[in-house]
Formats: structure tokens, sequence, C-alpha cells
């Protein structure tokens, strides 16, 4: 059991402890995708990849890594188009 607690008498959280190794076998895994938007239009795109020859969007596993390709993405785009990056689940086993 592990016990945080910032005052002597309270205890703030309590939990079992976590095994990390169990939390990357979760079937619902979060994953980023980095999305093109017009602000004249309703069109998006977004960051693909072409994987055993199909396209699909690019999963990024973290948030940083997105926010990397984003600001790469952004300095090269036109005047009334910005990045967006929106936050998925995957069902899949990793």
């Amino acid at each position: 059991m592990t016990k945080v607690s910032l005052h002597k008498d309270y205890i703030l959280v309590e939990t079992d402890t976590i095994n990390l190794a169990d939390l990357r076998n979760v079937k619902f895994r979060m994953y980023y995708v980095v999305e093109i938007h017009d602000v004249d239009s309703e069109e998006i795109g977004c960051i693909m990849e072409e994987v055993d020859g199909v396209i699909q969007p690019v999963k990024y596993d973290t948030f940083s890594k997105a926010k990397v390709q984003a600001a790469l993405v952004a300095k090269d785009l036109p005047k009334g188009k910005y990045v967006h990056i929106e936050s998925m689940n995957d069902s899949t086993d990793s």
C-alpha cells in the first residue's frame, strides 16, 4: 500500500502499489493525432503515413511527440491554417 500525506494526521491519497508493466498492456491506450484546420472552411487534414500499403493518420504515443510534430508543421503552413492536437483512445493491445 502506498500512502501520501502532507499532514501527519491526514492521509490525502491511499492506493495499491502500481505496476507500470501492467499499465503498458492495457487494452485502451491514449494516442494523439496532429490535425490541420482551415479557418475559412470546415476542412480538416492530419499528418499521415503509409503502413503496409495503407495510408493512415500518424498516432503519437505521447503529447510531447505530437507537440513537436505540430510545431514543425505549423511553421510551414500558409496563412489561414493552423494545427490542433486531438487525443483519442485505441482499443488494440500493445
